[in-house]
């Protein structure tokens, strides 16, 4: 999941990359683990 923190050989080096791009990646991540802890509640409950 936290490939993205690794040095790859595809990124030897570290980019500057576009913030609109990263906040949106970052906002559907946080959505997605929303997500996730509802149906982990949801499991538990049922």
């Amino acid at each position: 999941m936290f490939t993205l923190f690794k040095t790859s050989p595809k990124f030897p080096q570290v980019k500057p990359i576009n913030i609109r791009m990263a906040k949106s990646y970052l906002m559907k991540f946080e959505e997605s683990l929303r997500n996730f802890e509802e149906i982990q509640k949801e499991a538990i409950h049922s």
